[in-house]
């Protein structure tokens, strides 16, 4: 069994989620929750000039925490919502210019953490508009999930918006192995049609060549430029598929959910 840290973001959705994960999928992990947004990652970040260990970042951020961060682990992964709308303290500024100033940031750190293998780093997932996403739909596999979108202006009701939602209804503790393989695949459409315009399966070749993080972050810059509009998609995910591949075919499994 491979040592894997998770580092996210919230104290509640993300830990609760990823107990199914560990449950459902054999997938074990220490848990590192910054309970901020990724901002505040940025700022700290940023003052070293991106010349840094994430766990020492960490341990100054969380001192209480460091117990986790002295383990040696093989794989490190960051789960962080988008969260563009969120203003400095005091902003005057319009939501575009706050938006375009924060994806400017997300932009650096997905360059920056992009290397799950690497202790010092590890691979940043960005989830469109936040977590919450995974519950944007009203059935494991739901074909409207296509077109779900969100406005750059509605981004801070977006936990409401998805509470109407049927999934949102449906405890994560209770989901089984099989919808969240649904809702894996689901999201491989979706990542396929913001990046290909294509709502399709991907072979596992296929996939790893569009599962790039700053390729799906360009499509989505994109759309906020032009249409002033977030796709809906959940990243999450995709660390399950990540770290399993196609071993014995379990990429391919997913594939059959459709």
């Amino acid at each position: 069994m491979r040592n894997i840290l998770l580092i996210v973001e919230g104290r509640k959705t993300e830990p609760k989620f990823f107990k199914q994960i560990r449950q459902k999928f054999d997938i074990d992990y220490k848990i590192y929750c910054l309970g901020t947004n990724i901002y505040t990652l940025y700022r700290k970040i940023k003052d070293l000039d991106f010349n840094c260990d994430i766990k020492d970042v960490l341990k100054d951020l969380h001192p209480e925490q460091a117990s986790i961060l002295n383990n040696k682990f093989a794989y490190t992964y960051l789960i962080f919502d988008c969260d563009v709308h969120h203003p400095r303290m005091h902003d005057d500024r319009d939501i575009k210019q706050i938006v375009f100033d924060n994806l400017i940031k997300i932009g650096e750190l997905l360059n920056y953490f992009n290397d799950e293998t690497d202790p010092s780093k590890g691979k940043l997932y960005i989830n469109y508009p936040m977590m919450e996403s995974y519950r944007d739909a009203n059935e494991f596999f739901d074909v409207q999930y296509k077109d779900a979108v969100v406005s750059i202006n509605d981004i801070v009701n977006y936990k409401a918006l998805v509470g109407k939602k049927k999934l949102s209804n449906k405890r994560v503790d209770s989901f089984t192995k099989e919808e969240l393989c649904k809702l894996s695949l689901m999201n491989i459409f979706k990542l396929n049609y913001i990046v290909n315009d294509l709502w399709g399966a991907l072979s596992y070749n296929e996939y790893q060549k569009i599962m790039d993080t700053l390729r799906l972050y360009e499509a989505e810059k994109k759309k906020i430029d032009v249409e002033n509009k977030i796709s809906v998609i959940n990243t999450t995910l995709f660390l399950i598929l990540d770290y399993y591949g196609n071993q014995n075919g379990f990429y391919d499994s997913i594939m059959t959910e459709q």
